[in-house]
């Protein structure tokens, strides 16, 4: 609409026999008017005018008489409310962990937090959500294959444009890190377990029990450990119900839950020999690789390796490591203490605290370094908040919250300053309920119970590393008093020289990389041909298996995959340092 001027305005009521000094008063009230629908018309149909982009719905600011809560939390006149999508569990039991930790969010910070599960497996899930459209407003544990295929079909919306202005704490913690997570200079997700803790993850469990019983010997390499596991196996070859023994088990996919362990035995990086210059190579196209596998077929030709290794679910497994059916087992810690004492010290009233699996260290002779615990300080789980939000802005402002250093403990250790608390937050300061510190020393603590009170329920950005504030708090409450509890003392003293940095070789295939197919299929049939490899009836036929297998998948482009990931490490040795 073209502006009106007062001279077109006299020009009309002149023509039209109007006095112009008896309607002066009209004149200027009908040019108010128009400059005002001018003005409206220029901006509605893109004028230079500054612009912002409308939000559907109000979003919920802050009150500005609020004073911010115990936590440094303003509180929103409006309630914050948004669901997300948390993974493969128990609808009725993830329901029941988490309600107390959501109440006491919703009544301290006006912040309510629907979380969505499934009992279907999460990528089968996200597809159906992607299928379907119909999806929440986050979505947390993603991989970053899956990231990017939510980007590419504009289902997960951009943060970067909103982490200056309402989120300080975000760039903040994460500091040098937060480069790392941006596609072309923005930001789609933010990662979730992130950061640094220096506890191992993985490592090699035996029979704490059984060893005693044979004089607690000494070992280092993989067949030392095997040894000694026959013997325990020789002198229990039954359990009590008559059920045959082994001496190791695992479940599938074994060449996920396992080998990554053993490879780092023999010197590899997560499952690759990595050169100073950033050149990688998969434990297929090694020797070690080969090594490797001679050592589980010679288990397997013992009749030692539980014959269900590959198709075992979790709990199958964790039956038979708790019914005293299995020696010994490589792979996660914390697997060695829930299918062991964990189980035990509840149901078996005679139990002693020797009776558990012990993690310890293994070196191959000629590795130059045992690497079992690689540590992506990125995390591999991501969180986006999708198409679907409303009010974007109000939830980064609680991821803002929840990467700070007290809302890491209280994501982390569940709800405070209750009888069934783990922790207090009094003036301003956090401290540990004695109780249950104690727990964790003697190894008595109720887990079950922490659940419930919200530990480790809500996680969508909080970090696992070491805290910043005091420089020693980390986000798992039971990891906090390593040095003063007998057993993880033990397990961190074992394996304190197998831990290392990888995340520069933590390098996964995005969805939009032509090599996302040829990634999945050699996933699947790595599997299977190194099963057949490791059940092959003599070792001669276990190597050739073994070569068979590096044709197949080498010919289905693992060769591809390799060059690739060496060329994005190189990439990042130049520009993350």
């Amino acid at each position: 609409m073209k502006a009106v001027s007062l001279l077109d305005v006299n020009l009309f009521l002149t023509r039209e026999g109007i006095s112009v000094k008896k309607t002066l008063r009209v004149v200027l009230a009908l040019i108010l008017v128009l400059s005002t629908l001018a003005a409206c018309s220029n901006k509605n149909n893109g004028g230079n005018e500054a612009q912002t982009t409308p939000s559907t719905t109000e979003s919920a600011s802050t009150n500005p008489e609020a004073k911010p809560n115990e936590f440094g939390w303003e509180l929103p006149e409006k309630t914050i409310e948004f669901s997300y999508y948390a993974g493969q569990a128990n609808p009725d039991k993830a329901g029941k962990n988490a309600k107390q930790l959501q109440q006491y969010i919703l009544d301290k910070f006006n912040v309510k937090i629907n979380k969505l599960v499934y009992d279907v497996k999460r990528d089968e899930r996200q597809n159906l959500m992607l299928v379907s459209n119909d999806y929440p407003e986050v979505i947390a544990g993603m991989d970053e294959a899956t990231v990017s295929k939510w980007v590419a079909q504009g289902k997960a919306i951009e943060l970067g444009q909103f982490i200056d202005k309402y989120a300080p704490h975000i760039k903040e913690q994460l500091g040098d890190l937060y480069k790392t997570y941006l596609t072309d200079g923005k930001l789609y997700a933010l990662p979730s377990y992130w950061g640094l803790l220096p506890i191992p993850d993985y490592a090699a469990h035996m029979r704490y029990d059984y060893l005693n019983e044979l004089g607690n010997p000494t070992f280092e390499t993989p067949d030392q450990f095997y040894d000694i596991l026959k013997q325990m196996q020789a002198k229990h070859p039954k359990n009590d119900k008559g059920e045959k023994t082994y001496a190791l088990t695992s479940y599938a996919p074994v060449t996920t839950n396992t080998v990554p362990t053993l490879a780092g035995i023999w010197g590899l990086k997560e499952g690759y020999k990595v050169t100073p210059e950033g050149v990688m190579t998969h434990w297929v196209n090694t020797p070690e690789g080969l090594e490797l596998t001679k050592f589980m077929n010679k288990i397997f030709r013992d009749g030692l390796l539980d014959p269900d290794s590959f198709i075992n679910k979790y709990e199958n497994m964790k039956a038979k490591m708790s019914t005293d059916r299995v020696m010994g087992y490589v792979g996660a810690w914390w697997i060695g203490w829930n299918a062991g004492h964990e189980l035990w010290q509840k149901a078996d009233t005679k139990w002693t605290e020797d009776k558990r699996f012990m993690q310890y260290a293994l070196k191959a002779p000629n590795a130059e370094k045992s690497y079992m615990s690689g540590k992506n300080a990125r995390s591999g789980n991501m969180t986006i908040i999708t198409d679907k939000a409303k009010n974007p802005e109000d939830i980064v402002k609680w991821l803002d919250f929840s990467m700070t250093d007290i809302g890491t403990r209280l994501i982390g250790w569940g709800v405070p300053n209750t009888d069934k608390s783990t922790w207090k937050f009094e003036n301003d300061q956090p401290s540990f309920v004695d109780a249950a510190k104690q727990a964790i020393l003697d190894s008595t603590f109720d887990y079950d119970a922490g659940e419930l009170i919200g530990m480790d329920q809500l996680n969508l950005v909080s970090p696992d590393g070491t805290m910043k504030d005091d420089g020693k708090s980390t986000y798992w409450y039971d990891q906090n008093f390593n040095e003063e509890a007998k057993w993880k003392k033990m397990l961190n003293d074992n394996l304190k020289d197998t831990i290392y940095d990888n995340t520069f070789g933590n390098i996964p295939i995005l969805a939009n990389n032509p090599l996302a197919v040829t990634d999945k299929q050699i996933t699947d049939l790595l599997e299977t041909l190194w099963a057949k490899a490791v059940m092959s009836k003599t070792e001669e036929e276990s190597v050739a298996n073994f070569k068979a297998m590096q044709d197949k998948l080498n010919d289905a482009g693992l060769n591809k995959i390799e060059q690739f990931k060496s060329e994005e490490y190189q990439r990042r040795l130049k520009e993350w340092k």
